[in-house]
């Protein structure tokens, strides 16, 4: 689980909701949340889109980063 889905579900909301609420197509929230797009790859605006619908920080829904 990402922590964006786990964020999501912590707060009770659907994908299509968030998508709704975040402005952004249901299939990217989808794909971010399935790990067959990198939030850390997504456009900065996507991130702070739905960082904002989820009154969260950007890194609470990003994931670490392993160098």
């Amino acid at each position: 689980m990402t922590r964006l889905q786990k964020v999501r579900k912590e707060q009770g909301l659907s994908q299509s909701e968030l998508a709704g609420y975040a402005q952004i197509p249901l299939r990217t929230l989808q794909a971010l949340e399935q790990g067959t797009r990198d939030i850390n790859k997504a456009s900065a605006e996507t991130v702070l889109r739905l960082s904002r619908a989820l009154r969260v920080q950007m890194q609470d829904i990003m994931e670490d980063l392993l160098w």
